[in-house]
C-alpha cells in the first residue's frame, strides 16, 4: 500500500520517492545496506518485488526504501539511474526440495564464497546502469536472518560497491 501511495504521489502530484541522502562511499552503502535488510519487513514479505534502491549520482547518494523492482525498471526513479537495488530472495527451485531432507546438499550457512548458490532467502544486490543490469552481489544466507557479520557479510558488501564504484568513475 505504501508503495502504491507513493507511485500516485508521483504520478498525480509530482512527489518524489522519499530518500534519506548517504555519502557515496562504499561503506557508506554497505552501512545502510545492512542496517535496512536486517530490521525491514516489507522486503521479507515481497521478496524479489520490493528492493531498497541506492541511488549514486556524482557526489550524493540517496537510499530509498520499499520500491518495487519493475517501478525502477520503468524509469520511475528517473531515466536509467545508477543505481544498487536490494532484494531479498530465495535460490532458484527453492520450491522444489524438501528443506527437512539431510540429504540434499547444501551450502553452508555463512559461506561467503558460495552466497550465489544459496537456496535459503538472502539478500542480493543488483547494479543497475543505462537500464540494465551490469552487476550482482549475494550475500551469505545466514538461517537466523542476521546479515551482519564483519567477514561474511559486511565486508565482502564493501568489496563489491567499491568495486563498481571504481568502474563508474
Amino acid at each position: 500500500m505504501r508503495a502504491l501511495h507513493r507511485i500516485l504521489g508521483a504520478r498525480h502530484h509530482d512527489t518524489p520517492w522519499p530518500a534519506t541522502p548517504l555519502e557515496p562511499t562504499p561503506e557508506a552503502i554497505a552501512d545502510a545496506v545492512i542496517a535496512r535488510i536486517n530490521r525491514t519487513s516489507a522486503l521479507w514479505q515481497q521478496f524479489a518485488v520490493l528492493g531498497d534502491v541506492v541511488v549514486v549520482d556524482g557526489d550524493t547518494a540517496r537510499y530509498h526504501e520499499e520500491v518495487p523492482v519493475a517501478y525502477v525498471h520503468d524509469g520511475g526513479l528517473g531515466p536509467e539511474p545508477f543505481a544498487f537495488v536490494v532484494t531479498l530472495e530465495y535460490g532458484p527451485d527453492h520450491d522444489q526440495v524438501d528443506p527437512f531432507d539431510v540429504t540434499v546438499p547444501r551450502i553452508a550457512e555463512n559461506d561467503a564464497a558460495h552466497a550465489h548458490d544459496a537456496s535459503y532467502l538472502h539478500p542480493v544486490v543488483r547494479v543497475h546502469r543505462g537500464g540494465r543490469v551490469v552487476a550482482t552481489h549475494h550475500l551469505a544466507e545466514n538461517l537466523e536472518n542476521h546479515w551482519n557479520l564483519p567477514d561474511v557479510h559486511h565486508q565482502p558488501l564493501v568489496l563489491f560497491v567499491k568495486g563498481v564504484l571504481s568502474d563508474a568513475g
